[in-house]
């Protein structure tokens, strides 16, 4: 009997803070990155308060989830 061995799948290192280049007070879509950002977070962090419900849900996903500018605009005024 012949034994196989399966190749683990590569780890990427997690999601890591981006600049943020759109102003807020534009149309625009952010992604978790921006948000560690903004937010000044760890991604442990900000997906511990996103199941949480203290950061709102992502607007959308393309592939990956996104949030619109004014959805994150209104979060950062409402001082959660």
């Amino acid at each position: 009997m012949a034994v196989q061995f399966v190749a683990k799948k590569k780890r990427t290192g997690g999601t890591r803070p981006k600049t943020v280049i759109t102003p807020l007070n534009q149309p625009g879509r952010l992604r978790v990155g921006h948000l560690l950002t903004l937010l000044s977070i760890s991604a442990t962090t900000f997906y511990r308060r996103l199941n949480a419900g203290v950061i709102p849900e992502a607007d959308g996903s393309d592939g990956k989830p996104y949030w619109k500018t004014e959805t994150v605009r209104a979060f950062l005024e409402s001082g959660k």
